[in-house]
């Protein structure tokens, strides 16, 4: 008899809450074993829920202690709260004994987000870091391919369309993250598929008045030198990862569902293997529900959440070092 989907609760009703929930249902055919828990307005939540017929029998409640109550107990929750709330709200899931993937940020603050970690790891459960493109299968591709190529220097381009549409709804940040906050997750995920191994160190980062645009320099113990340029209110959106090494130079673009590469000019294409695995966001997912089942030591959910917030922290001494 096939074992049922391990059950889920996910934590914020707004524009995150309802895309991780729409990633959970395409992933095992419908609402079952999801509860949706929003603490801010849940009548409209469950209104919204109500008038939608793909939705039927979804649970919404307006705490987790009401979603612990449900049929089917939660055995993970996916944090996709405000990014104030990410502490709070992972906290309260550990207590209830569940595994977690937190949106990025993991926390506003790296000494908070640093109790959540240690508290997770007391726990003994898993705590992963939601920075989507880590699992882009066109990343791995190219790093196995330039793997014994030595040192890598690393550029990215990052451009967004203003008040752009992503997932249904306008793409917003939140007050609480700047612009170069809110992508430090992504760029340094990136950043360690190509450059696995060694300490990534902020040595450059600047932000424009208007937080429209950004600039970040890593260096790397290899020596390598990895640059990304930011722009949030360009006329075409764009994310472009380019790779030189010693014997060549590849690139990803992955500003569409599928991702193009290049080695030296030349096309490559997808694994066979992966050509379809175009959610990133369910692969994800998919990772979170594999550290659950004990298939993988959560010990290295825990290890990439610290090395992000040391990065975090390492940013907010570089901003800092640069105030008049």
């Amino acid at each position: 008899m096939a074992s049922l989907p391990v059950p889920l609760v996910i934590v914020g009703g707004g524009r995150w809450g309802r895309t991780w929930l729409s990633v959970a249902m395409a992933a095992r055919g419908s609402t079952d074993g999801i509860v949706l828990a929003a603490r801010s307005r849940p009548e409209e939540v469950r209104a919204w829920a109500a008038a939608r017929a793909d939705l039927a029998g979804l649970a919404v409640v307006s705490s987790l202690t009401e979603a612990m109550a449900a049929d089917r107990r939660p055995q993970a929750a996916i944090i996709s709260s405000r990014p104030r709330d990410h502490v709070r709200d992972g906290m309260e899931a550990l207590s209830h004994g569940l595994h977690l993937l937190v949106e990025k940020p993991l926390s506003v603050d790296c000494d908070s987000g640093r109790s959540l970690v240690a508290a997770a790891a007391q726990a003994k459960r898993v705590l992963a870091v939601g920075t989507e493109f880590a699992f882009l299968p066109a990343f791995h591709q190219i790093a196995a391919e330039l793997a014994a190529s030595g040192t890598a220097d690393v550029s990215i381009v990052w451009d967004d369309i203003e008040s752009e549409e992503r997932y249904g709804a306008v793409k917003v940040r939140h007050d609480e993250t700047g612009l170069i906050h809110d992508l430090l997750p992504h760029v340094f995920s990136i950043l360690r598929i190509f450059v696995p191994g060694g300490k990534l160190a902020v040595s450059v980062a600047r932000e424009s008045p208007d937080a429209r645009r950004g600039y970040l320099v890593f260096g790397d113990s290899g020596g390598g030198r990895h640059e990304c340029r930011f722009d949030a209110a360009a006329s075409t959106r764009r994310r472009l990862v380019e790779i030189r090494t010693d014997f060549g130079h590849a690139a990803v673009d992955f500003g569409s569902v599928h991702a193009s590469m290049t080695v030296d000019g030349k096309p490559r294409l997808p694994e066979p293997a992966t050509a379809s695995m175009v959610s990133t966001l369910r692969l994800e997912l998919g990772a979170l529900l594999t550290l659950a089942s004990g298939a993988t030591d959560a010990a290295f959910a825990w290890s990439a959440a610290s090395d992000l917030l040391d990065a975090q922290a390492e940013l907010e001494r570089v901003l800092e070092i640069r105030q008049p």
